[in-house]
């Protein structure tokens, strides 16, 4: 998750959540933060049986990005390998040693 999503309500996370969900089924790019009126009608009709996109986003002018287009950081989810790297780790030991470097197994 990002510090964008901690920060929402319950009713706000299931909305994140559905676009997270069903967006790239519907040809979103979930690592994107910017969203047309057009692009979360379809979401609203899953999620909700309805067209309309909620007001906190419609209504929220910190949230505006042109005209029909809403700023929602709170959608990109931290790739596995930044995941990682918060937490103190690599993705893979052998990739952070050169090649030259790595054991290489010998037939017995």
């Amino acid at each position: 998750m990002n510090n964008f999503y901690n920060e929402l309500s319950k009713r706000q996370k299931v909305y994140v959540d559905a676009i997270r969900e069903h967006g790239p089924a519907m040809g979103l790019d979930i690592t994107k933060t910017v969203y047309t009126r057009a692009e979360l009608r379809p979401i609203s009709e899953e999620l909700k049986g309805k067209p309309w996109i909620p007001n906190w986003i419609t209504h929220d002018q910190s949230r505006r990005d042109g005209r029909g287009a809403f700023s929602i950081p709170e959608v990109p989810v931290a790739s596995p390998a930044a995941m990682d790297a918060d937490l103190g780790s690599t993705p893979s030991d052998d990739a952070a040693v050169p090649v030259e470097e790595q054991a290489v197994a010998t037939p017995a």
